[in-house]
C-alpha cells in the first residue's frame, strides 16, 4: 500500500510539474505576443499622425494661397480630423501652445478648454508631457502615461506618438490603450 501511495504522489507530483511547465509556457507565450502587438500599434501610429501632419499642412497651405482664412483652415483642419476620430474610432487629440484642447474623442468635454495641469493617476502632467515630446522629441514623440478609457473615469496605460505644427503651434497624436492590445490578444487567443 505504501508503494502505491508513492505511486500517486509522483503521478500528482508529475501532473503538477507538466501543469506549471505549461502554465509558465502559456504565460511566456502571451507576453512575447503582447509585446510585439504593442510594438507593431505603436509603430502603426507614426505614419497615421504622418498623415494627420499631412492634412493640417494642406489646409496651411490653402491658407498662405489665400483660399481659406486663418480661421477657416484651422476649423476646417480640425472638423476634417473630428470625422476621422468618430469614422474610424481613433484617439487622434489636438491642442495648441497654450494648451488649449482643440480635438479630442476622449475627451469630448475639455475641448475649447486649457488642459495645461490636465494630470494622469501618476501626477503625470499630461498635455505637457505630450507637447515636451512633440516639440523635443526626447523619446521620438512617443509618450506613456494613464488616461481616461471610458465614461466611468478609470485610467488605463496608453502610449502616444504626437508631432509638432510649428506654423499654428499645434500639438497632435494619437495613442493605443494597453488594455485594448490585451483584449485583442486575448480574443484571438481564445477564438482558436
Amino acid at each position: 500500500m505504501s508503494k502505491a501511495i508513492s505511486l500517486e504522489k509522483k503521478l500528482l507530483l508529475i501532473a503538477a510539474g507538466l501543469s506549471l511547465l505549461f502554465i509558465g509556457l502559456s504565460t511566456s507565450y502571451f507576453l512575447y505576443v503582447r509585446n510585439n502587438v504593442i510594438d507593431q500599434r505603436r509603430c502603426a501610429l507614426e505614419p497615421r499622425i504622418h498623415f494627420i501632419g499631412t492634412l493640417i499642412n494642406g489646409y496651411y497651405q490653402r491658407y498662405l494661397d489665400g483660399d481659406l482664412s486663418l480661421a477657416q483652415a484651422q476649423q476646417q483642419a480640425i472638423d476634417e480630423i473630428h470625422q476621422i476620430n468618430q469614422v474610424n474610432e481613433n484617439y487622434i487629440f489636438v491642442f495648441n501652445d497654450d494648451y488649449l484642447l482643440l480635438e479630442s474623442v476622449n475627451n469630448a468635454t475639455m475641448r475649447n478648454q486649457n488642459v495645461k495641469e490636465d494630470r494622469d493617476i501618476n501626477g503625470v502632467k499630461l498635455y505637457q508631457l505630450l507637447y515636451n515630446e512633440a516639440v523635443y522629441r526626447q523619446n521620438e514623440g512617443y509618450s506613456h502615461y494613464f488616461y481616461h478609457f471610458n465614461a466611468d473615469g478609470t485610467e488605463q496605460k496608453k502610449i502616444s506618438y504626437s508631432q509638432y505644427f510649428k506654423p499654428w503651434g499645434w500639438v497632435y497624436g494619437e495613442g493605443v490603450y494597453i488594455l485594448d492590445v490585451d483584449a485583442s490578444i486575448l480574443n484571438m487567443m481564445t477564438s482558436h
